[in-house]
């Protein structure tokens, strides 16, 4: 129909869910046909989050600068969108620890539709990191309480596995709770798929 913002956007939720289970290849063929169709901020967060969770920590850099120049006054890009690229590049680096302080200012956005839940899952992910499990889980239940505000999310479901990572150590019975809840979800999901196959290795320990 010539609406190339919402195919690009469409475009990009595609690499965005390729991106969230280590499938980059896809994941960064779908960016670059997102980006030649529009720019726009949406879109080129969007791809900022791909291409950090892919690990090319300078394009996506050289992306954020962008939106920061070329919309300065766009509050949700410069206050949402951007330090979520940016923690996602700290806990790509292993910095855990400047991906939660990145994060802290955005709590107040952690509800912004346009958000999808990234901030809460990226700072819950590396609350993970840094062993921190009730920090994590009480994260990871922001987005599993709330999964009306982006109903189709992919991050929904991967917080059921999150969660049940964040319980292991102090609460096994829920932590397989937690485990069950996302392989129902995802029970018809491709059996290689990363954190299917992750979390059924992970299961077995508490067999």
């Amino acid at each position: 129909g010539g609406y190339q913002e919402v195919a690009a956007q469409i475009a990009m939720d595609d690499a965005e869910m390729h991106a969230v289970v280590d499938q980059c290849a896809e994941a960064r063929a779908e960016a670059e046909s997102a980006l030649a169709l529009s720019r726009d901020n949406v879109t080129v967060e969007q791809a900022g989050r791909v291409l950090a969770l892919c690990g090319a920590a300078g394009e996506a850099r050289t992306l954020s600068s962008g939106l920061a120049a070329r919309f300065p006054d766009a509050t949700l890009t410069m206050r949402l969108g951007r330090p979520v690229i940016a923690a996602l590049l700290a806990l790509q680096q292993g910095d855990a620890a400047r991906a939660v302080q990145l994060l802290e200012a955005v709590r107040r956005y952690d509800h912004a539709p346009t958000g999808k839940f990234w901030a809460r899952y990226v700072r819950a992910q590396a609350y993970l990191a840094l062993r921190n499990g009730r920090a994590a889980a009480d994260e990871f239940r922001g987005i599993l309480d709330r999964r009306g505000e982006v109903p189709t999310s992919m991050l929904y479901a991967l917080s059921q596995l999150g969660l049940a990572r964040a319980l292991q150590g102090t609460d096994p019975g829920a932590a397989r709770t937690a485990y069950a809840a996302f392989l129902h979800l995802w029970h018809d999901a491709d059996e290689d798929l990363g954190p299917v196959v992750a979390a059924r290795a992970e299961v077995r320990r508490f067999q």
